[in-house]
């Protein structure tokens, strides 16, 4: 059976489903069906093999059952600003978008349900910029979507359309590195420009057929000026030479330029003598949008010094023009928020935030790292203790190498494996990558890339002498007998449907053999990524780097990723989060090796930036702007440690003011000190004490108990002088027992607290009995917890760095209003696929009590072995989302111990 036959029931079996199923996504079921019928139908014109139906029915599912939502925008309601899009569109001919969505449909096989969301949305946000037919107009705008879930996909679509109804200048800013900016002009030329740039900038008056690439080949009755290209950032020599000038041409303009000081002021500087008009303005319309908006777009001077230098030249360009849309694009927008609202010219987005929705097959934060996450089987633990021994945690750019950590060459080992496995598959001409990001040193870098390389070399000859002879002989070479392990470890076979003999005689060596390893830093003499040079064939690599992997940079088939870095900073880490994304056709092969500590941060961080969106959500329907927004996220608890210290500049004072309405916090960060702990033992067991004569004690019968202890009225007093007495690690940022206390006394809840003693857990019984007025309380139940011990802090673990489990605060809850709380959760996401799992803060619901939590844990000690306390104490407190999240409590912050929480990341 010939590959053309594959092709060609590929392309039948799309167009059929495409037609048949416009307004709805196919079950699998009827996807299945439709594929088999169409099969049926043209078996005499198209025969294909089993295996070959099976290879296109796994193709095609990848982008035909999949869904995607609408997202939610929050705007100024007291903006000037007014819909003009919906009512002007007949006017407009969407050259550009239309081909563009020809480009999707036919080449990257997107099922027509997704290009009309695609199209929703990009209408959505351009209405919410400025309608180029107007005189004058300053927008800021902020687009939110997730790490590697199709951002570019919906800007590209924006900017198309921005071309379409008018937009003379389009300026996108990508992320420091060169590399991602030729990445990103190599994407637009293909899906905006249609022509290669290079040979645009060459001859902009000729018309070069070999050049036409992308949605050039759906239509080139209208063109876009290419004012850079791949081989040439901006150029005002360049340009000057080819008489290209904004005045000079008759089509949309397009410029990708890196976030870099000399190039942003030389454009700047050209835009400025060259093209501006007797009043020293423009008057033409410009779209910036700013990639990776949160890394070097951010003024972090104070705010009376001058802003820094990139901030200032984006500000100086956008003040040229008369007429200006600047669009923020990131996944981590908390730096943006954090930028003061109140300079008019900064680019805080005071117009709009738009928070994108993801197709239902991304592959996110959500499905690896939530506890209903459907992907966790991805995540392996590396051995901190043996990787440290080999290469420090904390080390210095001068640090020698001399070996690499034992599961880094197990992680290698399976990349190559599962090569094979996807040759197998007949992916062969898919790129495949392994990303190494274990330390920021380009030197340290270069090491570890180098002892790789001859690690790998190795392999490759071993394959090429020995990978033909009897499995008995074979196991006798070093090389090939780890790789078996590592096969038989991850059980590839029940995987791959292939047994082991069967993929080192015939795909391994062949697999093995097109690896490279690069190193990709901003160092000189690093090496290149481009996967443009392997279309054919693809590109298989093992990438070492640092920060340079961190931005936008995208790893094509990112199959294997061994990840560890030191950092607490959400925007930091989300963004070396190179491994979410899409992963069709291999995502059961897909691995990543993190330590605990950073499996548990990115628990957290899905946690807080889950809390972020539904914080748009409440705040859209209240009729709040993006200004009440910023505001919000700069008070709340879990954003203290969301980015870097100088880009929370105005919101980094020792006083800090905090906004804990609607929010659970808690302290899963305990001290080391036995002194300490011994303390709090005391002052815990005499607030338990006292229970009964404070509060009213509810029979554990009752609903609402859970079969936990509960009171229920503890004065206000009471709570506040326990919060006041109790220590907490001040790496807890979000419980700051003196803040939260000093706000307990000056709110005074008219009926007092809900109290709870957990006794519902899944650890052994209490090893003593607690005193309660005349009674004693026996915790049968206490929770089991793994607990990392960290320098001088035990660390509770998990998925979330979670106290209490999932739903402890429904405690006190009625029947009546936990079905209240859901249903005012999922109201949120009414008509969505995708719904999140209801978090504790959905039951801090207006009009109930704020509650207070104390947990008993049963600790096992993941990485040490010592007389340390067989039981912890750990506390909770949750307040509800009622009047009162106008109010903030102020929290004091010790800025030596904050200084604990970051490592320095600004550059490789």
């Amino acid at each position: 059976m010939n590959d053309n036959n594959e092709k060609d029931l590929e392309n039948f079996i799309s167009s059929y489903i495409n037609n048949h199923y416009k307004d709805e996504m196919p079950t699998e079921e009827q996807f299945d069906e439709s594929a088999q019928m169409v099969r049926e139908n043209t078996k005499l014109m198209v025969p294909v093999s089993d295996e070959q139906f099976k290879d296109i029915k796994r193709r095609l599912r990848e982008c035909i059952v999949v869904s995607l939502d609408e997202g939610i925008c929050l705007s100024d309601p007291n903006s000037k600003h007014e819909s003009w899009l919906p009512a002007n569109r007949a006017k407009f001919s969407f050259f550009f978008w239309e081909r563009y969505k020809r480009y999707l449909e036919q080449d990257k096989k997107w099922n027509p349900r997704l290009t009309a969301k695609l199209s929703k949305v990009s209408d959505d946000v351009l209405d919410q910029c400025g309608n180029p037919q107007d005189d004058s107009f300053h927008i800021r705008g902020l687009l939110l979507g997730e790490v590697q879930s199709g951002k570019t996909s919906n800007y590209t679509a924006i900017a198309n359309k921005a071309a379409d109804v008018g937009y003379d200048v389009i300026i996108v800013l990508t992320g420091i590195p060169e590399i991602l900016r030729q990445q990103t002009q190599g994407r637009l030329d293909k899906e905006m420009c249609g022509h290669a740039s290079n040979a645009y900038l060459n001859n902009p008056n000729a018309t070069i057929k070999h050049s036409i690439i992308g949605v050039g080949n759906y239509g080139r009755e209208k063109n876009i000026a290419s004012f850079t290209s791949e081989a040439s950032d901006f150029n005002a020599a360049v340009l000057k030479s080819n008489n290209l000038a904004i005045g000079n041409v008759n089509c949309p303009i397009l410029l990708v330029v890196k976030k870099n000081k000399s190039i942003l002021t030389n454009l700047y500087k050209w835009l400025r003598y060259n093209n501006v008009s007797s009043d020293g303005k423009i008057a033409k319309s410009l779209l910036i949008i700013d990639d990776e908006a949160d890394n070097a777009s951010i003024n972090t001077n104070d705010e009376d010094s001058d802003p820094t230098a990139i901030n200032k030249a984006i500000r100086e360009i956008l003040s040229v023009f008369t007429k200006t849309t600047y669009l923020a694009v990131t996944a981590t927008p908390f730096a943006n928020i954090f930028i003061d609202p109140e300079p008019n010219d900064d680019l805080f987005p005071a117009d709009f935030i738009y928070a994108l929705d993801s197709p239902n097959n991304y592959i996110g934060p959500n499905r690896i790292f939530s506890d209903s996450g459907d992907e966790q089987k991805m995540l392996e633990n590396i051995d901190v203790g043996a990787f440290a021994e080999a290469i420090p945690l904390k080390h210095n750019k001068n640090f020698e190498v001399k070996v690499l950590p034992a599961d880094l060459y197990e992680a290698a080992n399976y990349f190559l494996l599962a090569n094979a496995i996807r040759d197998y598959r007949k992916d062969n001409t898919e790129h495949r990558t392994m990303m190494v990001h274990i330390t920021r040193f380009t030197n340290v870098q270069k090491q570890i890339a180098e002892i790789l390389n001859g690690w790998l070399e190795q392999v490759k000859s071993d394959l090429r002498n020995y990978s033909k002879l009897p499995e008995g002989k074979t196991e006798r070479i070093k090389s090939i007998n780890a790789l078996h392990a590592v096969w038989n470890k991850y059980s590839l076979s029940k995987i791959a449907g292939i047994d082991w003999p069967e993929i080192l005689h015939n795909y391994l060596l062949y697999a093995a053999e097109p690896v490279d390893v690069k190193k990709i830093n901003s160092a000189a003499g690093a090496d290149t990524l481009d996967y443009n040079a392997h279309e054919k064939d693809g590109l298989r690599v093992i990438v070492v780097g640092g920060n340079t992997l961190s931005r936008g940079l995208t790893l094509e088939g990112l199959m294997v990723t061994y990840f560890c870095r030191r950092t607490n900073m959400y925007d930091t880490l989300m963004q070396m989060g190179r491994w979410f994304g899409f992963r069709p056709n291999y995502d059961d092969l897909v691995k990543i090796w993190l330590s605990q500590e950073m499996i548990d941060a990115y628990g957290d961080i899905y946690t807080a930036t889950q809390d972020l969106k539904d914080q748009i959500y409440k705040m859209k329907a209240a009729g709040q702007s993006p200004r009440d927004f910023g505001l919000k996220v700069r008070y709340n608890p879990g954003s203290l440690i969301v980015t870097a210290r100088n880009k929370m500049r105005t919101a980094q004072t020792i006083t800090v003011p905090v906004s804990v309405a609607g929010q659970l916090l808690e302290t899963p960060r305990l001290y080391k000190s036995k002194s300490i702990n011994e303390k709090n033992c005391i002052t815990i067991e005499a607030f338990i004490e006292r229970l009964d004569d404070e509060g009213k004690r509810v029979d554990p019968s009752e609903f609402r108990t859970f079969g936990n202890y509960f009171w229920e009225n503890v004065s206000n007093d009471c709570v506040a002088q326990f919060l006041k007495s109790i220590i907490v690690h001040p790496w807890n940022l979000g419980f700051n027992s003196d803040g939260l206390s000093d706000y307990v006394t000056k709110h005074a809840w008219n009926r007092g607290w809900d109290v709870t003693l957990i006794n519902n857990g899944e650890g052994i019984p209490y090893d003593k009995k607690l005193k309660c007025g005349n009674n004693l309380l026996s915790i049968a139940h206490t929770e089991y917890r793994s607990i990392q011990v960290i320098e001088e802090m035990f660390r509770v673990s998990g998925t979330k760095m979670r106290v209490g489990s999932g739903g402890c605060a429904r405690i006190g809850l009625t029947k009546e209003q936990i079905e209240y709380a859901k249903k005012q959760f999922y109201s949120k996401y009414s008509g969505k696929q995708e719904k999140p799992s209801l978090p504790d803060t959905a039951y801090l619901i207006k009009g109930r009590k704020p509650i207070l939590m104390i947990h008993v844990i049963q600790a096992k000690y993941e990485n040490a072995e010592n007389d340390y306390p067989r039981f912890l104490y750990g506390l909770g407190v949750g307040f509800p989302d009622d009047e009162a999240g106008n109010e903030t409590a102020l929290y004091v912050i010790n800025r030596v111990e904050q200084m604990n929480w970051f490592d320095d990341e600004e550059s490789d």
